[in-house]
């Protein structure tokens, strides 16, 4: 499900004249930035889009970026999502448009996150 919304908000920013080569996709695991690859096809549909890791992607900035969290249980495990390096490169890439794509209830058990829910309400 989160693959399918993280496709449709692509859909939408292009729609709305961003170039996919402006557009990140950036998730903390790499078996999910995979997942996007395959499932949602966004290179294909999307040429020039970047979807990468947390840590592959720091450093680097993109007009509009995607977060794609991928946690969700009902423990309201985070694993090292809770990192403030790795919440950091996450939340800083992006120079005009940032969207974070995840379950709330799991990922507003976590300190961090849960700042950053409470000023995006």
């Amino acid at each position: 499900m989160e693959a399918a919304l993280v496709r449709l908000h692509v859909k939408q920013l292009v729609e709305a004249g961003v170039r996919p080569e402006d557009i990140a996709v950036v998730t903390p695991y790499n078996a999910q930035r995979d997942q996007l690859a395959a499932l949602a096809s966004l290179k294909e549909k999307f040429p020039g889009i970047e979807l990468g890791s947390v840590d592959g992607f720091q450093g680097r900035e993109k007009e509009a970026v995607i977060v794609s969290l991928v946690r969700s249980n009902p423990d309201g495990e985070v694993g090292f999502l809770g990192e403030k390096r790795r919440l950091n490169v996450a939340m800083t890439r992006p120079k005009r448009s940032l969207t974070v794509i995840g379950d709330s209830e799991t990922v507003k058990r976590c300190v961090l996150f849960a700042e950053f829910y409470w000023l995006m309400r």
